[in-house]
């Protein structure tokens, strides 16, 4: 099975180095890294195309046009140019532990999406992380056993609870939750859905459309959560203030439209 990772990223250099620094010490690396660029400056590209030529697997940079923020975009771009049969998502602020990958390689399965988490770093961790020449893995568990896990602890357990109410089918349809920054599934069930809806621009629900889409496809979601472990490397919140308020976000009405097919119009075909 060739294992692709895919993430986004848009100016964030020094958080995507530490990504691919972090993919190098897995105990399973995965066959390449495809990183969707979503129009960054040069001088961030310039550092992420050092970086990449230092990995010790193939890293391709593919890029679209910056006109505001279209991870679903993104995302379908880097399904696209990835080769490998199984993908695994890991935006760009993300480190997972060194076992990871290999926790996401060894549960997966067709017509299976792997939801993950993540534990979040302060500013003072992740500033030491960044000035470490090597990276050896206790430096990571070190990390971690600082980390906050408090939402990843919470969302295990909802995770549990979703799935009981999807056994009667009183679970609502997009759950269990869906994080776009760690997740993992065959690239089959991917273009099953036809990716992500680039309907969805700037802030919000995409995910949870692209995980009630996959369910509906006949998609299990299946909980590494707390077993597929990484962290969430800090920076400020890119979320602009005016849609903070979960129902001031723009994609609210159009999540929320009364038909939505199992294969998305606007995706990976157009």
């Amino acid at each position: 099975m060739k294992l692709s990772v895919l993430s986004t990223v848009y100016n964030r250099p020094r958080h995507a180095a530490f990504l691919l620094r972090a993919l190098a010490s897995q105990t399973r690396r995965p066959d390449e890294v495809v990183l969707a660029d979503d129009g960054s400056d040069p001088p961030a590209l310039r550092a992420m195309e050092e970086a990449a030529a230092a990995a010790p697997f193939p890293v391709r940079i593919v890029r679209q046009a910056h006109e505001g923020a279209r991870r679903a975009a993104s995302r379908n771009l880097a399904i696209r140019e990835a080769t490998g049969d199984y993908l695994v998502f890991f935006d760009c602020d993300m480190a997972p532990l060194p076992d990871a990958v290999a926790v996401h390689a060894s549960l997966a399965r067709p017509r299976r999406v792997l939801e993950g988490n993540r534990f979040f770093l302060d500013r003072e961790t992740t500033e030491r992380l960044f000035s470490l020449d090597t990276l050896p893995p206790e430096e990571l568990e070190a990390a971690f056993a600082r980390g906050d896990g408090a939402e990843a602890r919470a969302a295990e357990i909802a995770h549990a609870e979703a799935m009981r109410w999807r056994r009667w089918h009183l679970a609502r349809p997009h759950k269990p939750k869906l994080l776009g920054c760690h997740f993992s599934l065959f690239r089959e069930d991917a273009e099953r859905v036809n990716g992500f809806d680039e309907n969805f621009t700037g802030w919000g629900y995409e995910d949870d459309d692209f995980a009630r889409r996959l369910y509906r496809a006949g998609v299990e979601p299946v909980s590494v959560i707390l077993r597929a472990r990484a962290l969430h490397l800090f920076h400020p919140s890119d979320a602009p203030q005016t849609v903070l308020r979960h129902r001031d976000r723009p994609n609210r009405a159009y999540f929320r439209r009364w038909s939505v097919p199992v294969r998305c119009k606007n995706g990976l075909a157009k």
